[in-house]
């Protein structure tokens, strides 16, 4: 579908993409024995009914899809292969990119330093999130749902973290990991443009099950939440007069949860960051030994 942006609009579109695309990665080569190792990642495929629009929330619990995806789980379960898990993330990319084992061409690289190619593996040699396009669900914003792959003693366990995610920002998804008392924290962070926002969530590893579970940490209200939202500034903190270190939800260090991190809100008055137009509010969160609370 071609439509015409408004100019004010688009302005808004380029700067959230240039901001919120994850940074350019060193581009890899696809060795031998990765390129043996890889294989795509399973689709997510069932019939879309036609008395559901692919804007309808009602298409998240269509019976189908939830077969579907049951099905798409047990798929992503066999992920077991060894080597699949030692190779590089950005590796295998480079193999789905190039199709076949070597460096990648010249207009592969400078596609690949440009960010032209949508990425749908991230994490480690220990989890891994994949995330798979819906073919009825906001297929016009990315539509699609994200699973965490956990390996341990040789066995794949996987949880479904987002479904019916979709943003208008192209490679939107990142994923970042951290301990608490010993339990794997994993941060699963989101981009959109309309309005220029980020929403995060958090998981922990269940001990019993292996599957990832909400870590509700943060207190919004009486109820805590494993998710965190935030305005975005559109510019470096510094260049708005804040701290460096007051990027936003910068809830993750080096691996280690934050002692305290930045939110931002529209402003209710006419007072505030001065944010590309906008007054934003910034709200500090501070570490209380058990959850993050607003200060």
């Amino acid at each position: 579908m071609n439509r015409k942006i408004p100019g004010a609009f688009f302005l808004i579109l380029c700067a959230t993409a240039s901001l919120f695309a994850q940074k350019a990665k060193p581009v890899p080569v696809c060795r031998d024995a990765t390129f043996a190792a890889f294989k795509p990642l399973p689709k997510l495929e069932y019939e879309c009914p036609e008395e559901l629009t692919g804007s309808d929330d009602e298409l998240l619990k269509f019976p189908e899809r939830t077969r579907a995806i049951h099905t798409l789980m047990q798929a992503l379960g066999q992920f077991t292969n060894a080597a699949w898990w030692q190779a590089s993330v950005d590796e295998l990319d480079a193999c789905k990119v190039h199709g076949s084992a070597g460096a990648l061409t010249d207009d592969e690289r400078q596609q690949w330093k440009q960010g032209d190619f949508s990425f749908d593996l991230f994490g480690n040699n220990e989890m891994r999130l994949a995330l798979i396009a819906d073919p009825c669900y906001q297929t016009g914003y990315n539509g699609s749902t994200a699973f965490l792959l956990y390996r341990k003693a040789g066995r794949v366990y996987v949880s479904q973290l987002l479904n019916g995610y979709y943003s208008r920002v192209d490679n939107s998804v990142g994923i970042d990991f951290a301990k608490l008392n010993g339990r794997q924290i994993i941060e699963v962070s989101t981009a959109n443009s309309m309005p220029p926002s980020l929403i995060n969530y958090y998981f922990e590893i269940d001990a019993a099950t292996n599957k990832a579970v909400p870590k509700n940490f943060f207190r919004e209200g009486r109820k805590p939440t494993n998710q965190i939202y935030s305005d975005m500034l559109m510019a470096e903190p510094q260049d708005v007069g804040l701290p460096k270190s007051a990027t936003e939800l910068k809830v993750i260090v080096n691996g280690r949860l934050a002692q305290s991190f930045s939110a931002y809100e529209e402003s209710l008055t006419n007072r505030g960051i001065d944010a590309n137009g906008r007054k934003l509010h910034r709200i500090v969160y501070r570490w209380n030994g058990r959850m993050y609370v607003a200060r």
